[in-house]
């Protein structure tokens, strides 16, 4: 109980002649102040303007550490419906898968690749490689169907271990292997590929070939470390993966999120003449 209360008690039984002499009186000690009333928040009223949305950011410390970083996403079939105007609020640029092997294109890369064009979307398109199959049908496939729509972004030559076919060949000869790739594709498309991949399987299989570190680099890298870990010989990452299970409004489902290195305008430095 209050000691403001027990003096309340106390005047009660008082007189009213009684209360009057009580205050006036010089001598009487007076009551101590009130304790501050904390007051609960406001209700905002019906009229109250509702708040924009809050972008759907991933959490992982990596990211928190590095949330003044432009993110972006990449997309395949296995994000079938891409809200895309939804998106283009939470992030600043996408990756879109368009060929694999030697034949076709990922099913969903034509609307992917209009609807993220529509939206005004910076967009890059990339290439899975298989080594076993022949490498100029690759270039082939892949310059088929972004030739005549190049994109903004530099073009993707990803390379990561699949089922294990890497394993039949030596470094030099999967180096060799990328190494005409990207030679077909600058000279389809007029840029240099980037190159994605991650530390272990650039080291272990492509022998950390010198050959490539003028290319651009998009590392992936699923770490709580503030940065990737470089592959030799380069000296700095375009894009960091650092997350296959982010999340973002517009996209059911879980995507694979990256970050920039760089500003707004280095960006926009990246993306090809229209």
């Amino acid at each position: 109980m209050s000691r403001f209360v027990h003096v309340v008690k106390r005047l009660a039984l008082l007189s009213p002649l009684g209360l009057a002499a009580a205050c006036n009186s010089s001598s009487a000690a007076a009551p101590a102040p009130m304790p501050a009333q904390v007051q609960a928040p406001a209700v905002p009223s019906a009229t109250t303007a509702p708040l924009p949305p809050t972008p759907v950011v991933p959490a992982p410390s990596a990211a928190q550490a590095h949330t003044g970083r432009l993110l972006g996403i990449d997309v395949s079939h296995y994000q079938p419906d891409v809200q895309w105007e939804t998106v283009k609020s939470n992030v600043s640029f996408v990756f879109i898968k368009a060929t694999d092997s030697t034949s076709g294109a990922d099913p969903r890369f034509a609307a992917h690749w209009s609807g993220a064009k529509k939206a005004g979307l910076p967009r890059g398109a990339y290439h899975f490689f298989h080594p076993k199959h022949d490498v100029d049908t690759q270039v082939a496939n892949f310059t088929k169907h972004v030739k005549a729509d190049p994109g903004e972004l530099p073009p993707v030559l990803d390379v990561e271990e699949f089922k294990d076919e890497y394993q039949s060949y030596k470094c030099e000869q999967l180096a060799d292997m990328v190494k005409r790739f990207s030679q077909g594709v600058e000279k389809e498309l007029g840029r240099k590929p980037m190159i994605y991949t991650n530390h272990q399987t650039w080291q272990q299989s492509f022998c950390d070939h010198p050959y490539f570190v003028d290319h651009p680099l998009w590392l992936a890298a699923y770490t709580q470390s503030t940065e990737p870990k470089l592959p030799k010989g380069w000296t700095r990452w375009n894009f960091w993966q650092y997350t296959e299970s982010g999340k973002v409004t517009g996209i059911s489902g879980q995507v694979d999120q990256s970050y920039f290195n760089g500003s707004l305008e280095e960006l926009k430095a990246l993306l090809a003449a229209k």
